[in-house]
């Protein structure tokens, strides 16, 4: 077995660490991608926006764990801005502007880059890959920052994975060869 340098001043960690948990937070927007309307797939238009965590005990939380896990960013959470989620897009451009002194919305997405927000992180389940149940942390509102300071929004309840039922196994009855059948 091959030695590890300098061992004898490696610290022993369980590999646990704290983790953010459902409640408030105040992010940066770190990317912000455009995603026009796939005339094929009928989705689209919307903004796929990447953020982390900038105060507090988990301040640059995810770019701790992209730099130890590597791949694509992780934290992200997207804004329609489809017809029918106007409001919602104008409620998320409105706290935008009320968390960033002096930023005036201009229908250029890439100007988001480096604002700050307020948002209401919730947990969901998700079903792993080897079948497990997991839970994710995933953003459900979005606040001024003052609101998050203030302490002025809900955390949500764990939204569960809906119960699977039993597989329904067909019974099948047995059919006589009766010269009688249609067939």
């Amino acid at each position: 077995m091959k030695a590890i340098n300098n061992f004898e001043n490696v610290q022993a960690s369980t590999g646990e660490f704290n983790r953010p948990t459902a409640g408030g937070y105040c992010i940066e927007i770190l990317a912000v991608k455009d995603v026009p309307m796939n005339e094929q797939t009928g989705k689209g238009d919307y903004l796929k926006i990447d953020y982390d965590i900038c105060y507090g005990e988990f301040a640059g939380y995810y770019a701790k764990q992209n730099e130890r896990f590597g791949g694509d960013w992780f934290a992200n959470f997207i804004r329609s801005y489809k017809e029918n989620c106007a409001g919602m897009f104008k409620h998320f451009i409105n706290c935008i502007e009320e968390s960033n002194a002096g930023y005036k919305w201009a229908w250029d997405e890439k100007s988001l880059v480096h604002k700050f927000v307020g948002v209401v992180l919730g947990e969901e389940e998700y079903r792993k890959s080897n079948g497990d149940i997991g839970v994710k942390l995933v953003v459900k509102d979005i606040k001024t920052i003052q609101q998050i300071a203030n302490g002025e929004y809900k955390v949500p309840t764990i939204k569960k994975l809906a119960e699977t039922s039993s597989p329904i196994i067909p019974k099948f009855e047995e059919i006589s060869n009766d010269e009688s059948l249609p067939f």
